[in-house]
């Protein structure tokens, strides 16, 4: 069942450079990555229900955790989960379920299989059985394997296998009268006997959940056995075929930058999208029909739609008249007017995004040269030397069909990305009129209103009904030139305007001066409020007034989200050469997903939305700003439910 991605992915991982290889390609399409050590930590994750996919990496994840990583993807089958294999990961001699190799091969598994004892078992699609690829791979590795049609023989077979070779083992050859004229012992020797193979190459036709049913019955009754199931089929159908049937995704580690661009393709816009490569249509142009037909067949047998044709000028007409995704051309393949070249040039003038492969003949050997070299100048996906393997066709086509699938993505998308650009500038255009306009022009009226209400105030005093009007409007016009006044500093920050004069900075008395303010909206709030200055500070540079804005900003926040009964404490410290000014409270705290996004402007977590009164949630990236400003830096220490402790440093003045 496909589900809409929620924008939050899991990564299982005890290392840093995963989470900064995998960041730019999620963030890219709008993914934010979370990440955990251990299984322990992915299930608790797992329960908040926040997360669309779950990656593990499995060269970092015990080889006892494997299959309970894909008993957890049971306990939540709406979460797409992706394994990331290596050869370490993926060798015989770690124990595991049925595990997916990708093809080609991964490099050193043949290796790896050659020098295991126990039983290998590798389930091979349709394909890359009937054409021989995945047992000539392992011959040319020195895995000499055994093949089957069928894999409901793979227990009998595994076990005569088994038998065969611990009987050829214990036979013994009869003592060498030769060597013992020649003076040599009457012990007997082992004849060089060549023992059965342990490694059998199963035809499979099945679902990957008939696969793990098979595997489960293999290691019942032989658990010393390793299975394997590989597959030709592209990266991507792969994957998003098995998302599809609620499948986990296996897949190379060096594969995972693809894994935001899947989820992506799991989306209902992508269906659209991928009807497109579910009819791929290839045009097969050969003068040699005997050698086409097998290699027309395995393409129809990969799921593509062939034509054939042996005519360069009809190869030509029917490029013309239908649209073909590739073409497969044997550069023997001439017709009346054309080369093997000029033909794919004159495709190409029809169709610019027509992928093209050339079927090049070996002998003689300049013929084949010049074949390869017109790849190379022509633009062209690729070279193939005859005789063509079917799996080696097989492969390039996949490839071909894929880059030609992403460049028409890519332009669809660069497309869709201008579009937005110019929409993201006009919003930010009218922003940046807007909070121009509200500098210059309600700041000014606003001065009056303040100046004029707290005159009222003092000249009402003896009439309390007329004085309280006059109160509440001091007040509501006191808060609404905070706001005011956030809008004007943020706008002088988007323009690089902000102004800070720096001078000898007296720390102590704008912490006193921050005191004396907040103090009484913490009493009315009975919350203890504390102080902690040392009595002397090394010499400091900066801007009085904007430092006691930061310190001030850091106050209220934090006595406006602390509850009744909590603390505040302002404190100061030296440390080295710079002075550390912290806010910490006993409040509400901010979770860890959230805490990246505190400085952003207008971002407000959900627990502060339900307490703040007022504000645009500006104060902390203008507090930041500042503190830049002063060659510091400010960070953040919070848990949800239990408080925060915000800070900032400033450089000692040398």
């Amino acid at each position: 069942m496909m589900t809409e991605p929620k924008g939050r992915v899991l990564l299982v991982t005890s290392g840093k450079e995963l989470l900064d290889e995998m960041t730019p390609s999620m963030s890219g399409r709008g993914l934010e990555l979370v990440c955990v050590p251990t299984l322990k930590y992915a299930a608790a994750r797992l329960d908040t229900g926040d997360c669309s996919a779950m990656v593990v990496d499995f060269s970092r994840v015990a080889p006892a955790e494997r299959d309970a990583f894909l008993a957890l993807h049971k306990q939540y089958p709406t979460v797409h989960l992706f394994t990331l294999e290596t050869v370490a990961s993926l060798a015989p001699t770690m124990p595991s379920s049925l595990r997916r190799l990708s093809w080609p091969l991964p490099m050193g598994i043949a290796d790896q299989i050659r020098v295991t004892s126990s039983p290998v078992v590798v389930l091979a699609d349709q394909v890359l059985f009937m054409t021989g690829a995945v047992q000539i791979a392992f011959r040319q590795a020195g895995v000499q394997p055994a093949s089957l049609e069928s894999p409901k023989d793979l227990p009998d077979f595994i076990r005569q296998q088994s038998e065969a070779r611990i009987s050829a083992s214990q036979r013994t050859a009869k003592p060498k009268k030769a060597w013992s004229l020649l003076g040599g012992t009457e012990e007997e020797s082992i004849e060089a006997e060549l023992l059965p193979g342990n490694m059998v190459v199963a035809q499979f036709i099945g679902t990957m959940k008939e696969a793990d049913a098979l595997d489960a019955g293999i290691r019942s009754a032989f658990p010393e056995a390793v299975c394997y199931y590989v597959s030709g089929t592209d990266i991507v159908r792969y994957a998003v075929q098995s998302l599809k049937d609620g499948y986990y995704v296996a897949l190379p580690r060096d594969q995972v930058g693809r894994i935001a661009g899947i989820l992506i393709e799991t989306t209902e816009g992508a269906d659209i999208r991928l009807k497109g490569r579910e009819t791929e249509r290839i045009l097969l142009l050969d003068n040699l029909k005997p050698a086409m037909t097998p290699l027309g067949q395995a393409l129809q047998g990969a799921g593509y739609e062939v034509t054939s044709t042996t005519d360069g000028e009809e190869a030509l007409g029917l490029c013309k008249k239908g649209a073909f995704h590739l073409a497969v051309i044997g550069t023997s393949a001439t017709s009346d007017q054309y080369s093997g070249a000029e033909l794919a040039q004159k495709m190409r003038e029809h169709d610019p995004d027509l992928r093209i492969i050339f079927m090049v003949d070996q002998y003689p050997l300049q013929a084949a040269l010049k074949g390869v070299s017109q790849v190379v100048e022509l633009g062209l996906d690729d070279a193939i030397l005859k005789p063509v393997e079917a799996s080696r066709l097989i492969f390039s086509v996949e490839k071909a069909l894929e880059r030609r699938f992403l460049m028409q993505e890519n332009a669809r998308l660069l497309i869709e990305t201008q579009e937005l650009n110019r929409q993201l500038a006009a919003v930010n255009g009218f922003q940046k009129n807007f909070f121009a306009t509200v500098a210059h022009d309600v700041k000014s009226p606003l001065t009056a209103i303040l100046g004029y209400s707290e005159v009222l105030t003092t000249k009402l005093k003896g009439q309390p009904s007329e004085g309280r009007y006059a109160s509440n409007i001091f007040t509501s016009a006191k808060t609404l030139n905070v706001l005011i006044s956030d809008l004007v500093d943020l706008a002088a920050i988007e323009s690089g305007k902000l102004r800070v004069e720096i001078g000898t900075l007296n720390l102590i008395s704008v912490v006193n001066d921050v005191r004396s303010r907040v103090e009484i909206a913490a009493q009315k709030r009975k919350i203890d409020f504390a102080v902690e200055v040392p009595p002397v500070l090394p010499p400091l540079a900066g801007d009085d007034a904007r430092i006691g804005q930061v310190v001030q900003n850091l106050c209220t926040n934090a006595i406006q989200y602390t509850k009744e009964g909590g603390k505040v404490t302002i404190k100061v410290e030296t440390a080295l050469d710079q002075v550390v000014v912290s806010v910490i409270d006993t409040g509400i705290g901010i979770s860890k997903e959230d805490l990246p996004r505190v400085w952003e402007r207008f971002f407000q977590t959900k627990e502060a939305q339900g307490m703040r009164k007022a504000g645009f949630g500006l104060g902390l990236k203008i507090a930041r700003e500042i503190v830049l400003r002063h060659g510091g830096e400010m960070g953040i220490e919070s848990e949800l439910g239990v408080g925060s402790r915000f800070f900032f440093h400033l450089p000692v003045k040398k």
